[in-house]
């Protein structure tokens, strides 16, 4: 067992080191290598956290008292609670922020959440994952497996950004894989097709730990909510009448889980339970560029989960996937553990594939791609073997090494602005552009190095106007969290071309297509400070961000 977790440890620490050292947005931790920049709805997890610990410290399980209400509830000068998410995810991040400031103070603090060191809990989340889908592949399949599907992740440059930011993405991304990893573990045991291998039977005990991990899932975010029809249909395919017992104490383990693990729920159970299921389709509709149009989020083209899928994963990393599903597709689905992987991945690109909300790239069925490595390890298991059969060790991993090494081109080429990469079959990040693709989403373009570029093209004291500016409170979260602006004591100011009587002196666009006009979606207005992705060599690269001087067409 040593030998098949060894992948998953190594290369788990390894993840968590390398994230942690890429972490900082915009000045806070200047010894650390810069990561993306402070990304637009950041700060309401990073606030919610630190909420959720303050007030716990103080009144600790009563801290969702109505007779406490003024701490949470919008008292003058205090935060109020959001419950537009469950708070597992945002406890990771409160916990984490005030662990990593004790151990290491943030350079010049704006204010008293610093997202930088909110960061740190993705990056535990992403370090979690990692060592659990080698651990799994490894125990399923084989060393090679256990050492290709945790790599996998670390060159996935999407999955790698997340673990950068202070969101609740990498938390749902750890949970999920749990939840479905361990329920396919445990529970398949007793799907056994063979003839003359008795299948064990499955008592209501089965469902507890499967219960209490699917109820941390539900926790994070809504997403968590999608593998339950996965894997009660899963189960009923497979045990048949079996598994109607563990299916039930699944569920109860699974829902006491979350409802003792949401305080809010407690004041009331029906009514706030309603209103956070109903917050996920009721809700503000944002925009989203695809194939050279803007489209409202629920107009988007059925095809749009799918294409995003297939063209920001490496095309080396899809290939032994798609092998690993061959496999598993000629087996007839016989590994029932395999099985339920696949309905878990397959069920949220199919969800959003219908008129439900999607935007914002890969964000919203992130969960599908740890659950991806496990094919891919298992992909690479089979190659693994293969190359054994023809050559020798030393030859099979050198080819296995370069193979690799080859997929890391687009993590190191879109450093540290891997939200915005994009495979071979798009043609890069360039060539996505000109597909119609979006290559910016939430701001994260606008780096630490970006800010120093433009504290050299700005005098202190300058009205800066930004462009596009999607809440009310952006603005003032980049004054907090980024240094030098404070020290240059710039006014930021919003910016549309809609206001003909503001002629901005220094204009900054990221540029999410989705919602700037058409005069600022190509590269021929000149800037005097770029920040450009996916150049490689001598082919260049995409304007992601821009600094504007007034009047410059």
């Amino acid at each position: 067992m040593g030998s098949n977790w060894s992948g998953g440890i190594i290369l788990g620490l390894l993840a968590g080191l390398i994230v942690i050292l890429t972490i900082d947005p915009g000045g806070s931790y200047p010894r650390l290598a810069e990561g993306p920049g402070i990304t637009i709805d950041e700060s309401f997890n990073v606030q919610q956290g630190i909420l959720l610990v303050e007030v716990f410290r103080q009144y600790g399980l009563f801290m969702f008292d109505p007779t406490n209400s003024q701490d949470i509830y919008g008292d003058p000068g205090k935060i109020p609670y959001l419950p537009d998410h469950p708070p597992l995810g945002r406890w990771v991040l409160g916990i984490t922020h005030h662990l990593w400031w004790n151990l290491f103070p943030p350079n010049d603090p704006g204010s008293i959440d610093v997202t930088a060191a909110a960061r740190v809990g993705s990056a535990v989340m992403f370090t979690l994952t990692v060592f659990l889908v080698g651990a799994t592949a490894g125990t399923w399949f084989g060393p090679a497996a256990g050492w290709i599907a945790p790599l996998s992740l670390l060159l996935m440059p999407r999955l790698f950004a997340h673990a950068h930011l202070a969101s609740l993405e990498s938390s749902v991304n750890l949970f999920v894989a749990l939840a479905v990893l361990c329920t396919a573990h445990s529970w398949s045991k007793c799907f056994r097709p063979d003839a003359d291998v008795r299948p064990l039977q499955l008592s209501w005990k089965a469902g507890l730990i499967p219960g209490l991990y699917l109820g941390l899932a539900m926790l994070t975010k809504i997403q968590g909510f999608l593998i339950i029809p996965c894997i009660i249909g899963w189960a009923l395919w497979y045990g048949r009448k079996q598994s109607i017992l563990p299916l039930l104490s699944w569920g109860i383990v699974a829902n006491l889980v979350f409802f003792l693990g949401w305080p809010w729920l407690w004041l009331d159970p029906l009514g706030n339970l309603s209103k956070f299921l109903g917050s996920a389709t009721d809700r503000v509709h944002l925009n989203v560029w695809y194939l050279g149009q803007v489209f409202q989020d629920t107009e988007v083209p059925w095809h749009y989960p799918w294409v995003i899928f297939l063209v920001t994963v490496p095309v080396g990393l899809h290939l032994l996937g798609g092998i690993g599903l061959i496999q598993f597709l000629r087996e007839r689905g016989s590994d029932a553990r395999l099985s339920l992987v696949l309905i878990c991945l397959l069920f949220p690109l199919l969800l959003f594939s219908t008129s439900t909300a999607v935007y914002d790239g890969s964000r919203l069925f992130l969960m599908a791609y740890p659950l991806w490595a496990i094919f891919i390890g298992w992909g690479g298991q089979l190659v693994w073997q293969c190359m054994r059969v023809r050559f020798s060790f030393q030859r099979a991993a050198i080819v296995t090494a370069v193979f690799l090494s080859l997929q890391a081109i687009g993590i190191l080429s879109t450093h540290p602005n891997q939200l915005s990469y994009y495979n071979l079959l798009a043609g890069g990040t360039a060539n996505a552009r000109h597909l119609g693709f979006e290559a910016t989403y939430w701001q994260d373009s606008l780096t630490r190095s970006f800010w120093e570029d433009c504290a050299e093209k700005i005098p202190a004291g300058a009205t800066i106007h930004v462009m596009p500016v999607l809440h009310q409170f952006q603005l003032d979260d980049l004054k907090k969290q980024i240094p030098i602006i404070r020290k240059q004591q710039w006014n930021l100011k919003p910016w549309s071309t809609d206001e003909t009587e503001t002629n901005p002196e220094y204009l900054i666009v990221f540029s999410r297509y989705a919602d700037i006009p058409a005069e600022f979606r190509d590269n021929s207005r000149e800037a005097v400070v770029t920040i450009d992705v996916g150049g490689l060599g001598i082919l260049k690269g995409t304007r992601i961000a821009a600094l504007y001087l007034v009047n410059s067409r």
